[in-house]
């Protein structure tokens, strides 16, 4: 893990990186869903793209479902999980076929690692209740697949992947040690002037 870190590093100080963007989106997981921002550098070979991102990633329960309460007038969630995820991840993204396609998007495969702050709060009570006092923990983590950047007009770039992000636990938070599963990501990015 040490080795990937300095590896990134190193590549980030030394390379020639061409343009950069920033971004934000959205997490479609097995486990739930969430939002992040994020950060691209381009090579300017154009053959792969270095990243970090920061996500928000709330878990969901399996039995989890929103109903409506007509004393309150209010809709509500039951059987939840008052649990999130905090991912700050670092990697790369290889264009297969940069050069060799004519139009305005490029495939890629991706690699991000990174440590994984979990949050886990109780089921019961008021919000100071739920939130005062709760479990944490910090695990590694990581996210592989596949993805399509589209490059669109005014310096606009939309990024779809899909993949499996990895998220085990040290020990169990709601019943389960590890929230892996797959995962749709979509972001929109801007380039830096």
């Amino acid at each position: 893990m040490k080795i990937f870190f300095f590896a990134i590093l190193s590549t980030l100080i030394f390379a020639d990186l061409d343009k950069s963007y920033n971004g934000f989106g959205l997490d479609i997981g097995e486990s739930g869903s969430g939002i992040f921002i994020t950060r691209q550098g381009f090579h300017e070979s154009g053959n792969f793209s270095l990243n970090g991102e920061l996500r928000f990633y709330d878990i969901k329960a399996s039995n989890e479902t929103i109903v409506y309460d007509p004393f309150s007038g209010q809709y509500q969630s039951v059987g939840g999980k008052n649990l999130f995820m905090v991912p700050l991840f670092f990697g790369g993204n290889y264009y297969l076929f940069n050069g060799k396609i004519e139009n305005n998007f490029s495939p890629f495969i991706t690699c991000r690692v990174g440590g994984v702050l979990s949050v886990d709060g109780e089921e019961v009570g008021n919000i100071k209740e739920k939130w005062g006092n709760p479990d944490t923990q910090i695990t590694p983590g990581g996210f592989f697949g596949l993805g399509i950047d589209f490059q669109m007009v005014g310096q606009t770039l939309i990024s779809t992947m899909i993949g499996f992000e990895i998220l085990p636990l040290y020990r169990d938070f709601d019943g389960l040690d590890n929230y892996s599963g797959i995962l749709i990501h979509i972001s929109f990015n801007r380039r830096s002037k």
